[in-house]
Formats: C-alpha cells, structure tokens, sequence
C-alpha cells in the first residue's frame, strides 16, 4: 500500500515535538523497514540492526522477555515487524 498522505510529515513534526513514534506491523522486517524509511520513522543515520526488530526476538524461547528486558529492547527500537495481536499487548505494557 502506498503512504498515506501527510503522514511522513506529521512524523516528522511529531519527533520535532519530542513524541517518538514507533511502528507496529505484521509485514515482514524488510518491508517494514521500507515503509518506516519513507515515512521517516527511520532516519537515513539510524542503524537497522538496533531500530528495528522482528518480533520474534520478544520471545526468543516461545516465552516473552521479562519486564526488564522488554522495556530495555522497546525503548530504542521504532520498528516492530511481524507482530501478532499479542505482541502488540506485550510491547504496549
């Protein structure tokens, strides 16, 4: 699907406004990473490997992290890919 209209530039006067935006999506990390990319949740500097993450790594053995390390990881990624319903419960909390 194409963007939206005005949503890259109401990304960016969101981050200007201090508010971090973050995406959650079920596409798949390349894709998602795409779509971030051309509405400037990402920027050209940021580095892919720590802003972006497929959701699996929220639950590496089947469990999810504990509490503590999924504030650490959900604080510095925007790019949440192949998410479920309940991975979006998980990294909203």
């Amino acid at each position: 699907d194409p963007d939206r209209d005005g949503v890259p530039e109401s990304v960016l006067a969101a981050r200007e406004a201090g508010i971090r935006v973050v995406m959650i999506t079920g596409d798949y990390l390349k894709t998602a990473i795409a779509i971030a990319r051309n509405v400037n949740i990402l920027q050209p500097q940021d580095d892919e490997q720590f802003a972006a993450v497929d959701c699996a790594r929220l639950r590496p053995d089947g469990n999810y992290l504990s509490h503590d390390q999924m504030d650490l990881l959900t604080s510095s990624v925007r790019v949440f890919a192949r998410a479920k319903p309940e991975d979006k419960l998980e990294i909203v909390k």
